[in-house]
């Protein structure tokens, strides 16, 4: 797969599909011939309007058929396209231009469309409506420009790399096997960069493409056929409960449309009952990592896989780790170039290293057989008064098979002497289970080391990364968050209420 080469590929797909379902359950379709001659349309119209290679082209829309298609035209016309999420705010947008030193800006509504170079996704710039001082990037290998939580949960601008884009979407495609007989379901936002590594792949195969917002999402999966699908935790937990709620009278496989060969999921941890419900319904449910610094750093695949690790190194001669366990990333193609708009924030200090290694701030260990398992995150590190660390989902895995308890987040008290959990129970009518679960709780805390042992509890109503109170813009749960959210309830001691 190239870039270069998209467009006079995908022109050539005349029955495969680009599937768009808004809100409202509309379903608009275009063969991928279609959309790539929409794409150069657009095109033709970003030249018209000024734009020019290396100019910026920023877009804050939801996702659409439209928005496949200026990031093609973007492509064609050798503009670099910045991708803003959807809760980025735009009240003025001349100012915002003028901030960002954007040619145009696609935007859909509530931004306003009353400055020349604001236009909104189904419409057209008008002829030299480019901003006049727009910025131009003239190094080649920057493909595009995206905004990621990085290693630190805080956003910060990063630079996509052409070649590295290019290479992870290959080692894919030979890793899972992909085919233009495949069918993918988005319903992340494509402002994240990993669901545009999917466009690009399908479009490249000519294998179907269906985008379905998330509160639709369930209804699309069973509807449309996916034969894979790439989500976080939260989506594969309410999956297999929706299943279970429906009586389970078809097959698992079934219940998702009846045509899935494999599901990806990464971005947070999983909880292994929920890999395990899966798998043993016959659906593989596969734990991969990578971070948009870096692009893929390790995989399960459907022929190479083991349950509980987020698999094999993509390429081991790339990954070493340092002293503490910390894994780092030499690649000759990494996905990310460097950072932009870090906004001071001191996270962002060396991670792209001088000598072209990455930091990852995930800690992880390999087993005998090459499989990797991530330990924690850096940042989620736990430094007790006492002056010991400690990494909280280790604790959590001592918990995992507590019966009674879905959830489980460890957190630091407000003394910071002493470790708290957040719980939440898998059945709230049982009267008697919180007395059972602190009984298990104490037996678990007798085979740990004291500073191991968690001393607070909070029960929890509902599971907290299911909860966008505590979820980060890319659906990973802030610990920091919770622990400040429960502060008061953690302090109280053992057996706190929700």
């Amino acid at each position: 797969m190239n870039l270069a080469g998209l467009l006079d590929r995908s022109t050539h797909h005349t029955t495969a599909r680009v599937v768009d379902i808004d809100i409202a359950g509309k379903r608009r379709e275009l063969t991928q011939s279609e959309l790539t001659a929409l794409a150069r349309t657009r095109a033709d119209q970003l030249t018209a309007a000024g734009v020019r290679p290396g100019h910026v082209i920023g877009i804050r829309a939801g996702n659409s058929i439209d928005w496949l298609a200026w990031d093609l035209a973007a492509l064609a016309t050798g503009a670099r396209l910045k991708a803003f999420g959807d809760t980025t705010e735009i009240d003025d947008p001349r100012a915002f231009i003028a901030e960002h030193r954007l040619a145009l800006l696609i935007a859909d509504e509530p931004v306003p469309a009353d400055t020349p170079a604001v236009v909104r996704p189904g419409g057209a710039p008008a002829p030299g409506s480019a901003a006049p001082d727009a910025v131009v990037i003239d190094v080649d290998d920057i493909h595009s420009l995206v905004y990621s939580s990085g290693t630190s949960g805080r956003l910060k601008g990063v630079e996509i790399s052409a070649k590295g884009t290019e290479y992870v979407i290959n080692r894919f495609i030979d890793a899972f096997g992909m085919t233009g007989r495949d069918r993918h379901l988005i319903f992340l936002p494509l402002a994240n960069n990993q669901q545009r590594l999917s466009v690009y792949l399908c479009l490249w195969l000519g294998a179907d493409l269906v985008l379905a917002p998330y509160q639709r999402v369930f209804q699309a999966v069973r509807k449309e056929g996916p034969t894979f699908l790439i989500g976080p935790p939260v989506f594969y937990d309410t999956a297999l409960q929706l299943y279970t709620k429906s009586g389970g009278d078809a097959s698992l496989g079934d219940f998702l449309g009846g045509r899935i060969r494999f599901m990806i999921t990464g971005m947070a941890p999983i909880r292994r009952e929920t890999l395990d419900g899966y798998w043993s319904r016959d659906v593989p449910l596969l734990e991969a990592y990578g971070l948009t610094e870096t692009g893929m750093v390790a995989w399960n695949t459907p022929d190479r896989h083991r349950v509980g690790t987020v698999g094999q190194l993509m390429d081991p001669e790339s990954v070493t780790f340092l002293d503490d366990g910390e894994v780092i990333i030499t690649r000759d193609a990494p996905l990310g170039r460097g950072y932009f708009d870090t906004d001071g924030d001191p996270s962002a200090e060396g991670i792209f290293r001088a000598d072209g290694s990455i930091l990852t701030g995930d800690y992880g260990r390999l087993d005998e057989d090459g499989f990797l398992t991530l330990i924690g995150r850096k940042k989620d590190v736990i430094v007790l008064g006492s002056g010991r660390k400690v990494h909280p989902a280790e604790i959590e895995s001592a918990f995992a098979d507590v019966e009674g308890v879905a959830e489980i987040v460890v957190v630091p008290t407000p003394q910071s002497n002493r470790l708290g959990a957040l719980l939440t129970l898998s059945d709230p009518a049982d009267t008697g289970l919180r007395a059972r679960i602190q009984k298990r709780i104490e037996e678990v805390n007798a085979g740990l080391d004291a500073h191991e042992r968690v001393m607070s509890l909070v029960f929890s109503d509902t599971p907290l990364r299911a909860d966008p109170t505590f979820m980060t813009a890319n659906m990973k749960l802030s610990r920091a968050r919770a622990a400040e959210h429960f502060a008061e309830r953690l302090a109280g001691g053992a057996g706190a209420g929700a």
